[in-house]
């Protein structure tokens, strides 16, 4: 029995409609070649899905002819489709790496040496005092203040480790702190706090410094000294802010300058330490301002000191 538009009899030629199969394969073939394009291949989705709804249109549908074309665009279609997410993968995890070895080419180590030439026969970092007290707010928290003095006149310690362990009467050490800073010739001076004594005693602190094998010539942004201008402090009845102005010879602007700030009482003794940081200190001369914030009233004839670093 015949059907409009077929054959009537075999060997008869078929009469069918072949646009739609035409159509289908033609939009097969475009989507795959879209396809093979690294993060475009999801442009390839709704041409590829439009011709392989229009192949088995083709396929299914009896008055339409192109079988062959159909079948053609059916199997590319869905080809089409693989390579894109293979593509799309590929590309990804290409990128990726490429990203993560751009990032590691460019990455240095933040605590290596990096300015001048290694320092023979360097002297070692010396402790010149140390000061500890149990927070007035929170017995279970203990500040601590170590001010350290480099010796060497014509070597610095960039990014060296000094590591501040509080230790007990028995010589068990209660807790530890470490501290990555830039010491250049002169003192400088370290604070922070020990989270985790608990109901002991913190009666001695033990500071160990950089290896003097550390030591290079200067820093990676160049040589320089710091100069530290007139402090004024302010505070009520829960703070205690300390404000001064750190002028700075070096060749190159320095970035994120830390402050240490000690609290001393009149007769000498250092009953506290807090830290800051200047964003941007120019270049040659510059200066900038800091404010630094003690979390409790001190006294008013408290005396500060402050020891800018990098």
């Amino acid at each position: 029995m015949a059907y409009p538009g077929s054959p009537s009899s075999p060997g008869a030629p078929d009469t069918r409609p072949k646009v739609l199969a035409i159509v289908a394969l033609a939009a097969a073939i475009v989507g795959l070649l879209i396809a093979f394009i690294p993060f475009f291949g999801w442009l390839s989705a709704p041409v590829l899905l439009a011709a392989l709804v229009m192949a088995i249109i083709g396929l299914a549908v009896k008055s339409q002819g192109g079988k062959g074309f159909s079948i053609s665009a059916l199997i590319i279609s869905v080809l089409g489709g693989i390579t894109a997410i293979v593509v799309t993968i590929v590309a990804t995890l290409f990128t990726t790496i490429s990203t993560i070895e751009t990032i590691d080419d460019g990455m240095t180590d933040p605590f290596a040496p990096g300015g001048g030439e290694p320092v023979a026969s360097a002297e070692p970092i010396q402790v010149v005092e140390t000061a500890f007290g149990q927070d007035t707010l929170d017995p279970g928290l203990w500040w601590y203040v170590v001010i350290v003095d480099n010796p060497n006149p014509d070597a610095v310690f960039e990014f060296g480790e000094i590591t501040t362990e509080a230790v007990d009467a028995s010589g068990t050490i209660l807790d530890s702190s470490t501290d990555y800073i830039t010491m250049l010739p002169g003192q400088v001076a370290v604070s922070g706090s020990f989270y985790e004594v608990g109901a002991n005693e913190i009666t001695a602190l033990e500071v160990i410094g950089p290896d003097p094998a550390e030591a290079v010539s200067e820093p990676s942004t160049g040589a320089g000294t710091f100069s530290v201008g007139e402090l004024a402090a302010t505070g009520d009845d829960y703070v205690t802010e300390v404000s001064g102005t750190v002028t700075g010879e070096f060749p190159v602007d320095q970035e994120f300058v830390g402050v240490t700030v000690v609290a001393r009482d009149p007769g000498g003794a250092i009953i506290g330490g807090t830290s800051t940081y200047i964003e941007r200190l120019p270049a040659d001369g510059g200066s900038a301002r800091f404010e630094a914030i003690f979390f409790t009233p001190l006294p008013a004839d408290t005396v500060y000191e402050a020891y800018p670093f990098l």
